[in-house]
């Protein structure tokens, strides 16, 4: 499959904007965001999925279960099932979920 991003679905939050460019309905195995965070991301965690982000360009701070660590360009961050994480940064991310997620995935953590 090929999915491109003009086809993608914006969608925007206070620290970024995403690209979406499948949906769980569209492609249950996974799904693919691009991510540019220009502030970041509010604390979450996933329910079921496998959260891979990709550091295409910048550099920031993911704290994961309270661990935080530095991330810069070419970097790989893998988030495991019901694992509190946020980030912070000006960052270029690309996002995969496996398997695919949707909005009733992902829970806001406190």
């Amino acid at each position: 499959m090929i999915f491109n991003i003009k086809d993608a679905n914006k969608t925007s939050q206070e620290g970024f904007t995403a690209y979406v460019y499948n949906s769980k309905d569209d492609y249950p195995t996974l799904n693919t965001v691009y991510v540019d965070c220009f502030k970041g991301h509010e604390k979450v965690y996933v329910k079921t999925s496998h959260r891979v982000y990709f550091v295409i360009e910048g550099e920031g701070i993911f704290n994961i279960n309270g661990k935080e660590s530095s991330v810069k360009e070419k970097d790989v961050i893998v988030i495991e099932p019901m694992m509190e994480y946020f980030y912070q940064g000006k960052m270029k991310l690309f996002e995969v979920n496996y398997p695919a997620t949707g909005e009733e995935d992902e829970v806001r953590a406190e």
